[in-house]
């Protein structure tokens, strides 16, 4: 603290940037997840569509919670959707799950131990729970206890997939599991190769799936990414955004023939850089990047078609499944699941479908020593620092590349099965009008000559557009 020494005033500093907003607006109430209801706090439903997105991820579907492996002799406490949960072996072997909160006194059941095989047992008194979540002994109590037989726990349907353990989150009876899980994991290993890893983003959940089908965030976060240097597709702006459309109220299918080549000459060759004369400068900065695409020229090659139904294609999968090929490795496939309201917990699939035994162990290798890490870590990953600050709690202004992200939001909140049970329990059947971020996503591709598409694929009708945006309030730039 001082005229030169300035370490004081730079710690400071530090600490405000470190803390900057950032996410969802957290509760004023710490620690208390049921404060999260089902909206996102801080947003007006009457103006963005983003205040009917459940901050704690969609309830009313089936996860992947863990690798059935990490669950041993010893009770494992997980996270998901903000509940705490208790995960252990019943008498059968299979992994189930429990509400980490005795009923008693509600001390966690993940700090006990599995003292009989197939029972969970509360470290304070000895409740022991078996693997429907019924109290059939109290240590403490002897077996003249009357908690027995009248005390439970809230149990969490389970279904151990490839090694996956995958749980029903929701309140009502589970749905089809085929309905939540790409096909890929019900097939053998044998038929389907499956590698798999996780690792967590600072953001909600819905942060962390949005970026998909940007047609710009490849080419400009990912920039220095080794994947994408590698790749020669270089820099490919565009102001329009992907076709889309939604594939059983589930999926919602990205098509980016055309919106990708918009600047391409008479020829079809797209231009390496471009020039902005307000900063008098082109993107990207140097040409000696065309050096990477020289070098990895002789690797880059059509992948093979990877045979998936169209629900499963290229694309969005609730409850919030990203899916795409990734060039002669197959599918790639990312879920985001919530943790808490700024934490997610993001799952990788990759899948991919080798005959020989040569082939198989190639991926193998190519897996451990570099695949892994290049995409999801590298790649992928990157997405992380640049989504992370977003502060989802202000007004947004969509451009027309924001087509896609549109019409997902409101898949969440108009097609899941969670809007569906809202609805129900509300008596509202009809969706919301179009907010004025929305509007403001129309108006923009209406500009650069693209028809503007609702969630159902049909253009916003004049009577689904508040008159007071219609009135003027819409500006080119955005709306106030």
């Amino acid at each position: 603290m001082g005229a030169w020494d300035r370490r004081y005033e730079r710690r400071i500093e530090r600490d405000l940037e470190a803390h900057k907003s950032k996410g969802v607006l957290e509760s004023s109430r710490d620690g208390h997840i049921a404060d999260y209801a089902e909206t996102m706090p801080g947003l007006d439903p009457t103006r963005d569509v983003r205040a009917l997105i459940p901050p704690l991820g969609l309830r009313e579907y089936w996860y992947p919670a863990l690798a059935a492996r990490k669950v041993g002799k010893r009770p494992k406490f997980w996270t998901m959707l903000g509940d705490e949960l208790v995960l252990f072996r019943d008498q059968s072997g299979e992994v189930v799950a429990l509400s980490d909160v005795c009923p008693h006194r509600g001390a966690s059941l993940a700090e006990g131990d599995c003292f009989y095989q197939g029972f969970v047992s509360c470290p304070y008194h000895g409740a022991t729970f078996n693997g429907q979540g019924e109290c059939v002994a109290f240590i403490t109590e002897g077996t003249a206890s009357k908690m027995v037989g009248h005390l439970s726990v809230r149990r969490y349907p389970t279904r151990t997939l490839r090694g996956w353990v995958f749980i029903w989150m929701g309140e009502g009876d589970p749905a089809p599991i085929e309905e939540d899980v790409p096909p890929e994991l019900f097939e053998s290993d044998a038929e389907t190769m499956l590698f798999s890893t996780y690792t967590y983003w600072q953001m909600n959940w819905m942060v962390a799936i949005e970026n998909h089908k940007d047609p710009h965030n490849t080419f400009f976060v990912h920039r220095n990414s080794l994947l994408q240097l590698r790749s020669g597709s270089g820099f490919r702006p565009t102001p329009l955004g992907p076709r889309s459309r939604v594939v059983n109220g589930r999926s919602l299918i990205g098509q980016e023939e055309g919106n990708a080549r918009y600047y391409a000459d008479e020829n079809g060759q797209m231009p390496y850089q471009m020039y902005f004369e307000a900063v008098q400068g082109s993107w990207p900065l140097h040409r000696y990047r065309r050096l990477w695409t020289w070098l990895f020229k002789p690797f880059n090659h059509r992948p093979p078609r990877y045979e998936t139904p169209e629900e499963w294609g290229g694309g969005n999968h609730l409850p919030g499944y990203v899916r795409s090929t990734v060039g002669g490795h197959g599918m790639y496939t990312r879920l985001a699941v919530a943790v808490k309201p700024n934490l997610s917990r993001v799952i990788y699939f990759h899948t991919m479908r080798r005959k020989t035994r040569l082939s198989r162990l190639a991926e193998r290798v190519a897996w451990h020593t570099y695949f892994n890490w290049l995409v999801n870590y590298n790649f992928s990953g990157q997405d992380n620092g640049a989504a992370a600050p977003c502060r989802y709690f202000t007004p947004e202004h969509l451009s027309s590349t924001d087509s896609f992200l549109v019409m997902m939001r409101r898949m969440v909140t108009d097609k899941s099965r969670d809007a569906l049970r809202r609805k129900a329990r509300e008596g509202a059947a009809e969706s919301k009008p179009e907010t004025p971020a929305e509007v403001s996503s129309y108006l923009h591709q209406r500009e650069v000559g693209m028809a503007p598409e609702t969630e159902d694929g049909a253009t916003p009708a004049p009577e689904r557009v508040p008159a007071s945006i219609l009135g003027g309030e819409a500006t080119r730039s955005g709306l106030r």
